[in-house]
Order: structure tokens, then C-alpha cells, then sequence
């Protein structure tokens, strides 16, 4: 009688279980709806979304907690659409996304460096004096394009653009669960996403500093999944959003050798690749015109090529050498650091070293790291048929990195989420995965306090032996002898 009963209850779960399965992207949407909703209501009671402190009255307050609930149901569906996996599992991806939004936002009142620094100015002077005038502030036209757009609302720009940045790790988030699970991962698939939401790098980066590179990462990253697709519309899309990503952060640039390296593995028509340059100069129209030349325009996606991110912390790169001179950057050494402009009596030189002393510094530093980031490109293109593409894919980003002066932290994401699929997937690239994720987590900035647990020339230090690592120059592991 007990048997025929499990008998009997296993065979109803079982339809059950097909049912759902059967209908998942109708039940996943019915449960993300649900999963939105409810955060929704606890962010109006008790959440942390109940008290902002520079919102601007309850309609501002109502009107971004239901753009938190859109944007969390939209990345929901998202989720339920790209799985490929029984009910059950989506049910859960979809609630590890929910506790991961829920942590994300957590960080969404904190004023940070970056912000008050670099962003909020950047706001300002676009409001006082138009977009014209922000162009020589170190942001690309598409980039001034979306910050006017998100500050040109009631809702204190500062939400928004934190709101975006979460958006935009979720997704990629989503697209890394995507690909384990196309490469058959299994549960791990599910580990993954959970890593990629709790992610320190993300929560610091992401819902805390809003950093501009989040949002063009995601674009990036859904440019490659698009790649695989059979059709080739999907690789034209593909070669869009590269390009869209491309014109939205410069750092974006480094990752064409990659798409190229891709495309023919593949086989496929390199001439997709000239859609990224339409996309940049489709792009730049808007501030043709607004009055900006367009060459002018044009080479301000090429102006993170050779010069400094607006900030440094987390980002542990060639430029890591340089000290820096403003006091925000790196707070720690605000005693050791000056901005008087004082001559010596005898030389007529300045005793301090200043901005002005960076500035000349970090130009010749960039052209040594574009000429490593070269090297680096041919040693990944002449590697062995035998390594798989992961390892090939790691020396790549790491190379570009490392030379690339204008990588933020929110730029080493793409980095930590290869790391993290590397320990899951490939655990012979655990060590230097690992030695980078250290590194990236342990110089990011603290968003409180903004001090860092690392030093950025010992974080440096760290990703180079990474690299070498993923290159062969430093064994990976201890090789057998023969006896």
C-alpha cells in the first residue's frame, strides 16, 4: 500500500513537474510578476528603498520604486526566457536574482567618490551649460547622451544612474548562467549566478560607485552571446550592440581583437566588423548636431586609449604605477600629497608633485601599455589549438586590462565573471582566477570609508603574475616527473 502511494505521488510530480516545465516562460513570468511585486511592497514599508534621502517627495519616491519593480521583473523574465531547464530550476535562479537585486540595493543611497567627483559635476555642467560643454570631461557622446538622459528627470540622477548599473550586472549575470548552462555545467549553473549577483566587485561598482563602464559591459556581453547564433542576422545584432558598447565606454575598444578572434574561429564573414565603426558614427550624430565637429566627436571614443580613468581604486592596471595627485582618488595620501603651485628659488621647479606631474606620466605609461597590450594580443593569437577558448578568452581581457589606462572597476567586472566561471568550469585556471579576483576585491574601495584592504601596486603585482600564469611563462602547476 506505501509503495503503490510513492508510486502514485511520484507519478503526479512527475506530470506536475512536466507541466510546468512544459509552460515555464508562462510561469515564469506569473512568478516574476509575483517576486517583483512583493519587493515592491516592502521596499514602500520597510525596505531599502523606504527612506532616500535626496528623492525630492513621495511621488519621486513612488515613481522609482515602481522602475526597480519594472526593471526587476523584465530581468525575471529575462532569466525564464534564456533557460533551458525544468520550472523548478528557473523558480530558483529567479529567487537567487530577487536576493541579489534586494543586496544590490542596499547600496543605492550611499554617495560615493565617483560620484560626488566625477559624475555629479559632469551633471552639472551639462545642466548649466549644455552637452557641448561636457565634452572635454572624459566621457564619450553616447555616455553624455544616457547621463543627460537619466538626470534630465525629477528623480535625483544618482538613483537612476545606480538603477542602470544594477540593471546592467543582473543581465550580465544572466547571460553568464546562459553560457554554463549551454556548456552543461549542471548545478553549478545555478552557483554561478549566486556568485555573480553577490559579487563585492558588483555591489561596489555597480550599486554603489554607478559606474559608466556597468551598463557597457552588458551591452558587450550580450554582443558575444548573440554571436553563436546560427542566423546571421543575430551575428548583425551582435556586431550592434559590440559597436553600441564600444561607443557607450572606450574601454570596450580592446575587446575587438576578441570579437575578430571569434568571428574567424567561426568562419564567419568579417565584414560584420565594419557595423562597429557605423554604430560610432551613428552615435556621434546627435552631437554633430548639437554644434560638436565630428571628428571632434569621433575621437572621443578613442580618447580612453591614452588617458587616465576619472578614478582609481579597484582597477589594478598598468597605471596602478602611477601615483596619483588628487586627494579624492586616493585618500590616504592626502598628507603626501600637495596642489600648491610653489616654485623652488634655485631651479623654478615645483617641489610638490601634482596633478600636472600625473598627467606627464601616465602619457608615456599609456603608450607602454598599449605596445604590451600588442604583444600581449599576438602571444593569445598564437596560442596553442589545445588550450580551450576560456584560456585564450582570460589572456585577452587580462592583457587589455592591465595596458588599458581608462579601466575603471566597473570595467574589471568582465574580468571577475570570467574568473568566476573559470573556477567553476576549468579548475586548471583556478589559481590565476582566483590571484585576480583577490586582487580586483581587495583594491576596490570600501564605499563608506573609500579605503582600500590592498594597495593598488601589490593588487598589480598580483593580475601580472595572473597573466603570465595564463601565458605559460609561470607554470600553473607542478609538472610530474618521471621516475
Amino acid at each position: 500500500m506505501i509503495e503503490k502511494i510513492r508510486f502514485c505521488a511520484l507519478r503526479a510530480y512527475d506530470r506536475a513537474d512536466g507541466y510546468l516545465t512544459q509552460h515555464r516562460l508562462l510561469f515564469g513570468a506569473a512568478l516574476a510578476a509575483v517576486l517583483s511585486l512583493a519587493l515592491a511592497l516592502y521596499n514602500v514599508s520597510s525596505g531599502p528603498l523606504r527612506n532616500l534621502n535626496d528623492i525630492g517627495g513621495w511621488s519621486n519616491r513612488a515613481a522609482l520604486i515602481g522602475l526597480t519593480a519594472i526593471v526587476h521583473a523584465l530581468v525575471l523574465m529575462l532569466c525564464a526566457g534564456l533557460s533551458r531547464c525544468c520550472f523548478a530550476r528557473v523558480a530558483l535562479r529567479q529567487l537567487i536574482l530577487t536576493a541579489g537585486y534586494y543586496i544590490l540595493q542596499l547600496g543605492i543611497n550611499h554617495k560615493t567618490y565617483v560620484f560626488v567627483k566625477s559624475l555629479l559635476p559632469l551633471i552639472r555642467t551639462m545642466q548649466e551649460n549644455g552637452m557641448a560643454a561636457a565634452y572635454d570631461m572624459g566621457f564619450s557622446a553616447c555616455a553624455l547622451w544616457m547621463i543627460n538622459g537619466l538626470a534630465s528627470t525629477p528623480i535625483y540622477p544618482m538613483y537612476l544612474l545606480k538603477l542602470n548599473a544594477m540593471a546592467s550586472l543582473l543581465v550580465i549575470a544572466v547571460l553568464a548562467m546562459r553560457a554554463a548552462e549551454k556548456n552543461g555545467l549542471g548545478i553549478r549553473t545555478e552557483a554561478l549566478l549566486a556568485l555573480c549577483v553577490i559579487l563585492p566587485q558588483g555591489f561596489m561598482n555597480a550599486a554603489c560607485s554607478a559606474l559608466v563602464d556597468v551598463p557597457a559591459l552588458a551591452l558587450l556581453f550580450g554582443g558575444f552571446a548573440l554571436m553563436d547564433g546560427r542566423k546571421a542576422t543575430f551575428r548583425a545584432l551582435a556586431m550592434a550592440l559590440i559597436g553600441l558598447s564600444c561607443a557607450l565606454s572606450s574601454v570596450c575598444l580592446y575587446a575587438l581583437p576578441v570579437a575578430v578572434w571569434h568571428m574567424h574561429r567561426r568562419g564567419d564573414d568579417l565584414r560584420l566588423l565594419l557595423i562597429v565603426p557605423g554604430m560610432l558614427v551613428c552615435t556621434a550624430l546627435p552631437a554633430v548636431l548639437g554644434g560638436v565637429p565630428l571628428l571632434y566627436a569621433l575621437a572621443g571614443y578613442f580618447r580612453g586609449i591614452f588617458s587616465a580613468a576619472p578614478y582609481a581604486a579597484g582597477s589594478p592596471g598598468l597605471m596602478a604605477l602611477v601615483p596619483r595627485a588628487l586627494v579624492h582618488e586616493m585618500p590616504q595620501y592626502a598628507s603626501f600629497l600637495s596642489h600648491f603651485d610653489a616654485l623652488d628659488t634655485v631651479t623654478y621647479a615645483q617641489p610638490h608633485y601634482t596633478h600636472a606631474h600625473f598627467e606627464q606620466m601616465s602619457a608615456g605609461f599609456a603608450l607602454v601599455g598599449l605596445a604590451a597590450y600588442m604583444g600581449t594580443t599576438m602571444l593569445a593569437l598564437r596560442m596553442k589549438e589545445t588550450k580551450p577558448a576560456l584560456h585564450s578568452v582570460m589572456v585577452f581581457v587580462l592583457g587589455a586590462l592591465i595596458a588599458c589606462p581608462a579601466a575603471t572597476a566597473g570595467a574589471w567586472l568582465a574580468m571577475d565573471v570570467l574568473c568566476l566561471y573559470a573556477i567553476l568550469a576549468r579548475p586548471k585556471l583556478r589559481l590565476p582566477a582566483c590571484m585576480t579576483l583577490f586582487a580586483t576585491m581587495c583594491s576596490s574601495a570600501y564605499p563608506m570609508t573609500e579605503e582600500a584592504m590592498l594597495p593598488m601596486i601589490y593588487a598589480f603585482a598580483l593580475c601580472l603574475c595572473a597573466l603570465l600564469m595564463l601565458l605559460d611563462v609561470i607554470p600553473m602547476t607542478r609538472e610530474e616527473k618521471n621516475t
